[in-house]
């Protein structure tokens, strides 16, 4: 893919803050809880480089929930925790007084709910302000280290990663939105952030 300039890199960067705002709101209306989410930071990362971004160490079992996608551009999204993490936001969620121990039976449907949460407020930001349209799979819970949570990947392929901070009533957690895009997905998505900026400039 072409490389985005600044201003398209911003372009993209509001459309997710529009999205995660959304996410937040949900998610709070869920928890009953304020949760509130930082502006993201995006970062066009080779899979190489995404791998060592999310995870330097190469050391970290990291819960991912992957969402295919399809529309003018299609992929997988992820969105990705580090498990210790994932689990206090399953606590918060299914009520605080459950210890995380007893967590496990639930923690599967919860944690898809999040993401569900999460990923379809993206994806209906990003359709409705890029005039697209996206067919979207059931959410499905992975847990792994990042080599091979990205292991769909090809080494020629950018990894979009959309960098956000969960704000929970006593954690700060830190999580990754990343977009797997198929074949010349890549280049779509940037021809659709430039015609959204002609519009805006109209």
């Amino acid at each position: 893919m072409s490389d985005m300039n600044a201003l398209e890199l911003d372009a993209l960067q509001e459309i997710f803050n529009v999205g995660v705002g959304r996410a937040a709101s949900s998610l709070s209306q869920l928890t009953n809880e304020p949760i509130s989410m930082s502006v993201p930071v995006i970062h066009m990362l080779s899979p190489q480089g995404a791998s060592e971004f999310l995870d330097p160490h190469h050391d970290r079992i990291l819960t991912c929930i992957s969402q295919t996608f399809s529309g003018s551009f299609s992929g997988n999204a992820l969105l990705i925790f580090p498990s210790v993490n994932s689990l206090e936001i399953v606590r918060l969620m299914l009520g605080s007084e459950m210890p995380l121990e007893q967590l496990s039976e639930v923690e599967q449907d919860a944690m898809c709910e999040i993401g569900n949460i999460i990923l379809n407020a993206c994806f209906s930001t990003i359709g409705g302000m890029l005039s697209e349209h996206f067919c979207c799979q059931l959410p499905v819970l992975k847990a792994g280290y990042i080599t091979d949570i990205l292991n769909q990947t090809s080494p020629n392929k950018q990894v979009l990663i959309v960098q956000i901070q969960m704000g929970l009533e006593k954690h700060n957690i830190e999580g990754f939105l990343a977009f797997l895009l198929e074949n010349q997905s890549e280049e779509c998505l940037h021809q659709a952030i430039k015609q959204f900026l002609t519009k805006v400039e109209a």
